[in-house]
């Protein structure tokens, strides 16, 4: 097989194992502990997408899930104050777990930006120039282009790295 064909594979492989991760998103349901036979295996899940450290749940992250799916948040401050769990920890599970409130259109910028950025090496300012794109004007070239580079086309993607001038955002607008 080719250099060519399996630089080809290897980009298409790493977008789709990234794309999945970014929209496994669990639920409280999915993490409760009584009678759920996914539990450990979900809260391992739960330990990646949160970005806990080394990828591991502990007994408190434990108790901040359940806390949190209750909505008890002055449990959580409490554990957050007391030095059980940090702060980014807890945001990273609430994130996890869709539960930071943000707007699908925020999430969506965060996800394309980090695309761009580490799986296409855009510049950052460029990164976030196309993501606004692909949010904001999908209809436009750019917002075309960007999310053909999404789905994994080589050939859009190194339309990308060219840097385009259609592609760098106008804030003024």
């Amino acid at each position: 097989m080719s250099n060519f064909l399996l630089g080809r594979l290897g980009i298409g492989i790493g977008l789709f194992s990234i794309s999945i991760s970014s929209y496994a998103v669990l639920t409280c349901d999915d993490v409760k502990y009584d009678g759920n036979e996914s539990y450990g295996d979900n809260m391992e899940i739960l330990a990646k997408e949160a970005r806990l450290p080394d990828n591991y749940f502990n007994r408190y992250h434990e108790d901040v899930v359940s806390n949190m799916c209750k909505g008890d948040e002055a449990s959580i401050e409490w554990m957050i104050d007391t030095g059980y769990v940090r702060r980014s920890e807890v945001e990273g599970i609430r994130e996890a777990l869709g539960l930071d409130e943000r707007t699908e259109t925020g999430r969506s910028y965060e996800y394309s930006r980090n695309r761009f950025y580490w799986d296409m090496n855009l510049s950052s300012a460029f990164s976030s120039n196309v993501a606004d794109y692909y949010v904001h004007k999908p209809e436009s070239q750019c917002g075309q282009l960007a999310k053909q580079a999404l789905e994994g086309n080589p050939r859009a993607i190194a339309e990308l790295q060219k840097q385009p001038d259609y592609c760098t955002w106008n804030y003024e607008d």
